[in-house]
């Protein structure tokens, strides 16, 4: 397994692998899959600030992880928002923590100070997973959407990444020419 930057060329595999979350799952309050077209513009969009993670085996995707802006304000320019989905027969294979770690990784050094994770109620596998990462729960949230039927609760996890200061400094782009991406990139292969 590796882990690289996603391209435009994922839109459809990932598309596919999220599809299942949406339709049978209350995972993502998203009520309609995306279509190909739609990834793509969103991988697009995600690069341009965020690290957008796609791990594979051969030419099989089994799941991304990205990064997104918390909130629309600078005074939030220094957090993110994680997201992470994976292939339904790549799950227990370790692949999202590889994921996860290798995102936080970039994302100290991009400069981002706290990184959130957003799960919708009951989700024990990603409460663990944030737990095992070093979040600590924030907050929870109930009845926050509906979906499939029932009112869910909403936990939202965080996580310190690096102290940039006061003031911080604007947040670096990750450049391909970043030895140091490279070597983030490579430690969580396997």
């Amino acid at each position: 397994m590796h882990i690289r930057f996603a391209a435009p060329g994922d839109a459809a595999a990932l598309a596919g692998i999220y599809a299942p979350y949406v339709e049978n799952t209350a995972v993502t309050f998203e009520t309609a899959a995306p279509s190909a077209e739609d990834f793509q513009r969103r991988i697009e969009r995600t690069l341009r600030h965020y690290p957008y993670l796609v791990a594979e085996e051969g030419e099989r995707i089994l799941g991304y992880a990205y990064a997104g802006r918390l909130r629309d304000r600078a005074a939030y320019d220094w957090d993110a928002e994680l997201s992470i989905y994976l292939d339904q027969n790549a799950r227990g294979r370790g692949v999202g923590t590889a994921l996860y770690r290798c995102l936080l990784d970039l994302l100290a050094l991009q400069g981002v100070r706290w990184a959130y994770g957003v799960v919708t109620l009951p989700n024990e596998a990603s409460c663990r997973l944030h737990a095992a990462l070093g979040f600590r729960l924030a907050a929870t949230f109930p009845a926050m959407g509906y979906k499939n039927g029932r009112w869910r609760d909403v936990a939202w996890y965080l996580k310190e990444l690096a102290d940039p200061g006061d003031p911080p400094p604007p947040l670096r782009p990750l450049n391909g020419g970043d030895r140091r991406v490279g070597e983030i990139l490579e430690r969580y292969a396997r």
